[in-house]
């Protein structure tokens, strides 16, 4: 049986929008954000995958992306936006809300007028459903000049390294969530010692989709026994030039390009 072909909608940093077309999607937003997927993308990276459609045969996906392309930017948000089927291929993610979380009536994609994106307008009280990224954090802890990884025990990404972190809780500010997270998926007690970035992803699993905006901190460890916590497989010390290559979301990735380029060249 041939693989299924995939026509893509990436926005990239910059705010524009990139089109192609694969048979494997996570791989190619992952080349993309690494430099490989194109000219184009290298200089605006990161990238986010916007709209995906799948076609049968690679035929019929190349005339779909050479339609694609003639849209205008407002067109290609709106179909990816309202997860449209196009040029007679199902819409196949990332899925979003498609009812107001005030009173569940159907929400409707429109332009607004002054408004350069497409939004989320319920049909019945005429709420905006704005889609905001979900605030994430991390510590990287370095001993030795090795940095500190651990090995996913979970899906997404399970048996890949990741740099400790999670999900804030509604009531936490960031930095005292990367100390707890630290602390249930290494056993360590750490102190950040200053802000290292902020980094935008996106987020997979099943059918969830969700935007992330990821804060890291430099820490030290001051205590505590390294040991995995239950989502976690192991944990491991890594030098800035043998870090592993199976690394878990593609932000994670960036964020250890400039761990790493920082330890060599002394600046961010």
């Amino acid at each position: 049986m041939n693989k299924p072909w995939f026509l893509y909608l990436l926005r990239c940093a910059d705010g524009t929008l990139y089109t192609g077309v694969t048979t494997d999607v996570a791989r190619r937003v992952r080349e993309h954000n690494s430099g490989r997927g194109s000219r184009y993308t290298a200089v605006r990276r990161p990238v986010w995958l916007t709209g995906c459609w799948r076609f049968t045969d690679r035929s019929s996906v190349q005339k779909a992306e050479a339609r694609l392309r003639r849209l205008s930017h407002q067109e290609k948000e709106r179909l990816a936006m309202a997860e449209q089927p196009f040029a007679d291929a199902p819409f196949c993610g990332p899925q979003r809300n498609h009812f107001c979380p005030r009173c569940g009536g159907e929400l409707e994609t429109v332009m607004r007028p002054d408004d350069p994106r497409p939004r989320q307008v319920c049909s019945d009280c005429g709420r905006v459903h704005y889609a905001n990224s979900k605030p994430c954090t991390g510590a990287l802890v370095v001993r030795d000049g090795r940095l500190l990884l651990v090995k996913r025990d979970i899906e997404p990404y399970l048996g890949y390294w990741d740099i400790p972190g999670g999900f804030l809780e509604e009531d936490e500010l960031p930095q005292a969530a990367a100390v707890r997270e630290l602390r249930e998926e290494t056993g360590l007690e750490v102190e950040l010692t200053e802000l290292f970035g902020f980094y935008l992803d996106q987020y997979f699993y099943g059918k969830e989709f969700i935007y992330t905006l990821n804060v890291y901190f430099l820490a030290q460890v001051v205590g505590g026994n390294a040991i995995a916590g239950d989502e976690t497989g192991a944990l491991g010390w890594f030098p800035p030039d043998g870090l592993p290559a199976r690394i878990a979301f593609d932000h994670a990735r960036l964020v250890l390009e400039d761990w790493a380029r920082w330890m060599r060249e002394g600046e961010r």
